[in-house]
């Protein structure tokens, strides 16, 4: 079966599909897929995976953030 004839069959097969739980694990599916990092997103990242690598004791704990943030609301 090429690829044409299985986007037919799946398409057909969607149109008559009644299960709403499928329908909503294919609709989380295609988000997923959707959602790619931009350019400047996987740039960014890399930067900040090089800059904890040359020195991963440069960090801020999580509770330690928190802290700071309840200290200025």
């Amino acid at each position: 079966m090429d690829i044409q004839s299985i986007k037919v069959d799946l398409i057909h097969w969607l149109t008559e599909l009644q299960d709403r739980s499928i329908l909503e694990k294919l609709q989380a599916f295609k988000k997923q897929q959707e959602a790619t990092l931009s350019d400047a997103h996987k740039t960014l990242l890399d930067e900040r995976i090089v800059s904890y690598e040359k020195d991963p004791d440069n960090v801020l704990d999580w509770d330690h953030i928190i802290e700071e943030f309840d200290k200025d609301q």
